[in-house]
């Protein structure tokens, strides 16, 4: 009787639906944090039920606190040194590279490599309104980046990437040249 009993009662709670669990979105540093593999500060609850190494993709809004943390005149200072130093650096790389239809084009805020027809075209741009640098890329599409105050890195959100690693791991990639490095000036204060 008692195995009949318990076996009612599981059937019952296996037809009853689950409690919807709510967790707030993370912050934008926090969500920084999470991408880089901490672990988020979340109720003993909530570690015991759920297991995963990123958050979704929507709990990340972009424009949130990081992004919103800097005031319009610390994106410009940090923007434009990201800007100008990555302008710098994509040139000596074509200069290095020393192949035919490659440039580097920075004019208007707007920042072309030209890498001919076979690898594509990136466009790099300011977004003053959000605070963020756009990236068009050939290989990986288009990429929206915000600032992050605590890590003085520009990321990519949705996938967890950084600006700098992005472009130097698709450029090696390119290249075959594990030697690429690339520098935005970040960790300098805003």
């Amino acid at each position: 009787m008692a195995t009949t009993a318990a076996t009612r009662t599981l059937s019952k709670a296996l037809r009853r639906p689950a409690p919807l669990v709510r967790l707030a979105a993370p912050s934008r540093s926090a969500a920084f944090s999470l991408l880089h593999h901490q672990q988020p500060q979340l109720s003993s609850f909530a570690r015991r039920s759920f297991v995963t190494s990123r958050p979704a993709c929507d709990q990340l809004k972009p424009g949130s606190a990081a992004a919103e943390e800097l005031t319009e005149q610390q994106y410009h200072l940090v923007s434009d040194t990201a800007m100008d130093r990555l302008t710098e650096c994509l040139e000596d790389f074509v200069e290095h590279a020393d192949q035919d239809g490659w440039e580097v084009e920075y004019a208007s805020g707007v920042l072309t490599l030209k890498l001919g027809e076979e690898n594509g075209t990136y466009v790099i741009n300011k977004q003053p309104p959000n605070k963020q640098i756009w990236l068009s890329s050939p290989i990986s599409g288009p990429k929206r980046y915000d600032y992050d105050t605590t890590y003085k890195q520009w990321f990519y959100a949705r996938e967890g990437t950084l600006l700098r690693d992005l472009l130097r791991d698709e450029l090696r990639k390119i290249t075959g040249d594990q030697g690429v490095e690339i520098e935005l000036g970040e960790g300098e204060e805003a």
